[in-house]
């Protein structure tokens, strides 16, 4: 194996590690979005949701 083509497996290695940090912090933002929404009446929207679907 040439220095070359470790030098990419570490570009790509890099790459996948980024992509994996940028998706692991959108997921978590999703799941913590409802304890920090700024939205007024937020109870009253997510009740009227579940009315909705009944």
């Amino acid at each position: 194996m040439s220095d070359d083509e470790e030098e990419k497996y570490g570009l790509m290695d890099w790459v996948g590690t980024a992509i994996g940090i940028v998706v692991a912090g959108f997921i978590i933002f999703i799941l913590i979005w409802p304890l920090i929404d700024p939205t007024p009446d937020k109870s009253s929207t997510l009740k009227e949701n579940i009315q909705k679907m009944k």
